[in-house]
């Protein structure tokens, strides 16, 4: 019998929406209960089916191309989490004309098509899903009402052609070598070591490119991000880009270890090793703080690409926890940056200081998200980072020097100087924006209404409590980092 019970995480967010458009007939506030508590059920079931699934309680459920297994029900919970954390925050924007109930209807769809692009190894369905995601966000864009933003709408999509075509070009050989799309069921043995190769690199950089992988994310990814929506661009950042990884990586490890893996091993990893840097330099040299945070995404992801690549049990443990850990931390720091515009409306470094004074949680959050990126310690960044570095000696990489108990590997080492670059540039943001005594125009501001500050604030809350307690999350997390080590060629 069918495991119909995998459709739940792909069709139930898309429910939500047809649910929604039907409720438009209602009160605001019936409308209001309904966003909230259907998708925190949502993020719920996720979280129960996951957490039965680690204790053996159930098994993968499977139905047709979707499959409900640990790492797709893993992203279906961060999206689920993320997801209510937005809409409550949205909540505040219903009250310009442009942000309407379409805006939330296409929030759950949106929803919908990540955790279904998360929830299958076809790599066709994949991609289709991708695009439906890239085109649902692309409206979510819009909703800036900008000219930038309708630029970089054009960008965001102007470039998915390039990955549509690398993907596609993967699928070709996939099928007319081994007769399927979906990896579940394909005969590796069919494909030539070269076929091989090839496909690891063509599913690398067409998934990769949506997640912000270098050189194309660095032409869609800062537009993007920075010209969005606040929920939208904490959304983007917080789960689209690590739904692409995960995706990336789902579709690419099966050929892993058959194909030339030191060369491979180093592919990836440099090109993550050059998100990680040159992310973090581009966001020093910003001065548009959602702009500035679109880097930093870029440079997070480099973290995330490494540990993947280095595709040690270890590594890729360090990588999911740096995708939990990036989800929170960089997703409240773009919700606060929609904080500030609401209330300063501007998002220029410069123009802003001395809000602290008046807006004080709303300075504390971004104090404590900016030094849980930093990789400050006692911070969930801090946790993450260091197991990824830990992977890097796992994966061979040879120890350079020890320093306070930490081995560097050449890994590390540019990891910490991003890190440093990092903790620079958001601890000059901080200052410039909330130290100091507020210009005139400031002094009547106060921290938002609560539906925007309370999500930030769990959120936050959350990079702490982790980074003190990392043992509640960890044991799941490494349950997931084996089934994903378990997929390597």
């Amino acid at each position: 019998m069918l495991d119909y019970y995998a459709l739940v995480p792909v069709l139930l967010p898309v429910v939500g929406g047809i649910l929604l458009y039907l409720l438009l007939g209602f009160s605001e506030r019936v409308q209001r209960s309904f966003i909230v508590c259907f998708m925190a059920l949502l993020f719920v079931m996720n979280l129960v089916y996951l957490i039965a699934l680690q204790s053996g309680m159930i098994h993968p459920a499977a139905v047709g191309p979707l499959v409900l297994d640990a790492p797709g029900i893993f992203v279906s919970s961060l999206v689920t989490f993320l997801g209510t954390m937005v809409l409550v925050y949205s909540f505040i924007y219903r009250k310009n004309n442009h942000f309407d109930s379409t805006f939330f209807i296409l929030y759950f769809v949106l929803a919908g098509m990540m955790c279904g692009m998360a929830c299958t190894y076809n790599v066709l369905v994949m991609l289709i899903l991708l695009e439906a995601a890239t085109v649902t966000s692309a409206v979510l864009i819009l909703f800036g009402r900008t000219k930038r933003a309708i630029r970089a709408t054009y960008i965001y999509l102007a470039i998915s052609i390039f990955e549509v075509i690398l993907v596609i070009y993967g699928a070709f050989i996939l099928y007319s070598s081994t007769g399927t799309l979906d990896l579940r069921f394909m005969n590796i043995s069919l494909l030539s070591s070269g076929d091989i190769t090839l496909l690891a690199l063509l599913f690398l950089f067409g998934f990769g490119t949506k997640a912000g992988l270098l050189p194309l994310g660095s032409i869609w990814l800062p537009p993007a991000h920075a010209d969005a929506p606040a929920a939208i661009s904490a959304t983007m950042s917080g789960i689209l880009i690590k739904v692409s990884v995960v995706a990336m990586v789902k579709v690419m490890y099966p050929f892993f270890l058959l194909s030339n893996v030191e060369m491979l091993m180093l592919i990836v990893t440099f090109f993550g090793t050059l998100n990680m840097v040159l992310g973090g330099v581009m966001a020093f040299f910003s001065c548009h703080i959602k702009r500035l945070l679109a880097w930093s995404s870029i440079s997070q992801i480099g973290y995330i690409v490494v540990g993947f690549g280095l595709a040690t049990p270890v590594a890729i443990y360090g990588s999911l926890f740096h995708i939990l850990n990036h989800m929170l931390f960089k997703g409240s720091l773009f919700l606060i940056s929609g904080i500030l515009l609401y209330q300063v409306h501007t998002l220029q470094i410069k123009k802003m200081g001395g809000l602290g004074k008046v807006m004080p949680l709303t300075a504390l959050s971004f104090l404590v998200a900016s030094l849980a990126m930093s990789g400050v310690p006692f911070l969930n960044g801090f946790i993450s980072k260091e197991i990824i570095y830990e992977g890097s000696v796992e994966a061979g990489f040879p120890v350079i020097f020890s320093l306070f108990g930490l081995e560097f590997t050449i890994i590390s080492i540019f990891g910490w100087f991003t890190s440093i670059v990092i903790f620079i540039t958001l601890m000059r943001a901080f200052y410039l924006m909330f130290i100091g005594t507020p210009r005139e125009s400031f002094r009547e501001l106060h921290d938002p209404p609560l539906c925007m500050l309370v999500p930030v604030l769990i959120m936050v809350a959350l990079c702490v409590i982790i980074g003190l307690f990392p043992d509640l999350v960890s044991g799941t997390l490494q349950y997931i980092a084996e089934v994903l080590f378990q997929m390597r060629g």
